[in-house]
């Protein structure tokens, strides 16, 4: 007598994998351009090679690249640190900046 169960298959189902929360994250920020895209004080000082203390020395002396304030948070815009390291080149120890000519 032949049976009417299915017949078994052997494909496996897919794995689902929880979000963890900085995938989340770069979901986020997929849709914001990469030049706008707001960064944390350790990562700006990690982009820059310096340490968060002198971010926020710098603030307070109002030395420093721009930086946002969003309530008690501050945040640093990719594109706002790109344009200020320009603004820091120099062609010799003795160049002040600026166009000197």
């Amino acid at each position: 007598m032949p049976s009417s169960l299915p017949k078994p298959t052997n494909t496996i189902p897919p794995v689902i994998r929880p979000r963890t929360a900085s995938s989340a994250r770069e979901s986020r920020h997929e849709a914001v351009d990469d030049e706008a895209r707001l960064i944390m004080e350790g990562e700006a000082a990690d982009l820059l090679a310096l340490s968060a203390k002198t971010l926020r020395n710098w603030r307070l002396s109002g030395y420093g690249p721009p930086h946002l304030k969003i309530g008690r948070l501050v945040r640093y815009r990719l594109s706002d640190l790109k344009a200020w390291l320009a603004t820091c080149e120099r062609a010799s120890t003795s160049d002040r900046g600026g166009d000197h000519a």
